[in-house]
């Protein structure tokens, strides 16, 4: 009877050790993981925004505004990148600002909103050919776009605490190396090109087929 009572005691204590080992495996995810969450909540909170917002301001203007054009491949792409990467430079250049990292979701935020307003356009306006043009053309791209911003905030928000350590400890006990931080930031440059670039060729391919 005691040997049962100590194997029983010991099957909890180890039950006991279990779960704590995967609480403290669930917090090192989400400590690592927990820029892209924010950012992905920021940017759920802003499509309801955005839909939310057109449903109570439509009007022939803000129609005219967001109605698809169809356009060639390089000016599509061009006026793309030109506003993804204004974007993304913003968030570049909150990483490397003291203030950047209470203040970065701002971007995923925005994005939700005029992905939101973009797609309630099509649904009220067009229906079901609405619904098509969303799936086929807005998408796959934003999809693409917001993972590039996604790691992009994740890199910043990491350069931005980093330079708050920096500045508490001093910058002569606890230098800073950006050279990590400005490779990855090169790549994702490049991400930005491909997901501009993709939304071009979408709209080029698929606007024709997509009659709305």
């Amino acid at each position: 009877m005691e040997d049962e009572k100590i194997a029983l005691f010991e099957d909890e204590d180890n039950a006991f050790d279990a779960q704590e080992e995967r609480k403290i495996e669930i917090g090192k995810i989400f400590n690592e993981y927990k820029s892209i969450i924010y950012t992905a909540l920021f940017y759920s909170f802003g499509l309801f925004i955005g839909t939310y917002f057109y449903k109570i301001s439509a009007t022939e203007a803000l129609n005219a505004l967001l109605k698809p054009e169809n356009q060639s491949i390089l000016n599509s792409f061009i006026s793309d990148f030109c506003v993804y990467f204004s974007l993304y430079l913003i968030i570049v250049f909150l990483g490397f600002c003291l203030i950047g990292y209470p203040i970065i979701n701002i971007i995923p935020t925005v994005i939700g909103i005029v992905t939101g307003i973009r797609t309630a356009y099509l649904f009220v306006n067009y229906s079901a050919k609405g619904v098509g043009y969303s799936l086929v053309m807005i998408v796959p791209y934003i999809a693409l776009f917001l993972t590039v911003i996604a790691l992009t905030i994740k890199i910043s928000s990491e350069l931005s605490k980093a330079l708050v350590k920096a500045t508490k400890n001093s910058i002569e006990n606890n230098e800073l190396n950006v050279k990590p931080y400005v490779k990855k930031y090169l790549l994702l440059a490049f991400g930005i090109a491909v997901a501009a670039f993709f939304e071009a060729l979408l709209t080029n391919l698929l606007f024709p087929v997509v009659t709305i």
